[in-house]
């Protein structure tokens, strides 16, 4: 090994995931925008799959494995030892699924949250004045237990955060997870509205969440409720003056 090769400081490599890189490719974009900003070092492949979550939500477990192998594969071929995701459920996957299924997955998950947070901290906001409320996503707190870290982070942005009666350990699900969306729609809508209903008896008019997915079914179901949702890349932007916020 070279001397020079041995001081050189490990890259991360960053995966979208396909509703990213594929429907919200603008916010894609914008991510790595911000972890530029940050000075977040990171580098994506140009050959590119799914984490393979949506095969797990659907039950189909040998597509999925089949998926997970040949995405270890390409890591391997990369030579990535750092990987992270900005999707609640890519990090699930990565954290717990993909060590469950490959007994030589030896690469490092990044809790790109909590670093997110490690570099927003080196820094000055100034308060935004605003009231607002934060979603809990099922992947990212029920299932990884990560719940202040990204309160933590939309208060050092300036933001008042207003707790919904259902939050952290009891938050209520905006019915993205699950593969409901494509099983059930009906139910996974009448979900996203009693999750916008809620926020809305808070006496909030945003709502932040983690997550297209999220994002994605909240958004479709917010029209005429007087609550805006935004993803945390949107507050993200505009704090580290990349895209201003639209007026609503």
């Amino acid at each position: 090994m070279k001397l020079l090769s041995f001081f050189k400081k490990k890259e991360n490599f960053y995966f979208p995931e396909c509703i990213n890189y594929f429907k919200y490719r603008e916010n894609f974009d914008l991510y790595k925008e911000i972890f530029r900003k940050l000075r977040i070092k990171f580098k994506v492949l140009e050959e590119y799959r799914c984490s393979g979550y949506e095969l797990w939500e659907a039950g189909y477990d040998f597509e999925m494995r089949k998926l997970i192998r040949k995405n270890f594969e390409i890591f391997k071929e990369n030579k990535i030892e750092n990987i992270f995701s900005t999707e609640p459920a890519s990090y699930k996957m990565f954290v717990q699924d993909y060590p469950n299924i490959l007994p030589d997955w030896n690469i490092k998950v990044i809790n790109i949250w909590k670093l997110l947070l490690e570099k927003l901290k080196k820094k000055n906001f100034e308060s935004k004045g605003e009231i607002i409320s934060y979603h809990d996503s099922c992947y990212l707190g029920r299932y990884c237990e990560i719940y202040e870290t990204p309160r933590e982070i939309i208060n050092i942005l300036g933001y008042t955060i207003r707790e919904m009666d259902n939050n952290r350990e009891n938050s209520f699900c905006c019915g993205s997870c699950g593969g409901l969306l494509r099983t059930n729609p009906e139910i996974a809508n009448k979900l996203a509205k009693e999750r916008l209903a809620q926020a809305k008896r808070a006496g909030v008019k945003k709502i932040i969440v983690i997550g297209f997915e999220n994002y994605n079914i909240l958004k479709n179901n917010s029209e005429s409720t007087g609550i805006e949702v935004l993803e945390l890349s949107h507050i993200l932007a505009d704090a580290l003056k990349i895209k201003k916020l639209e007026a609503k």
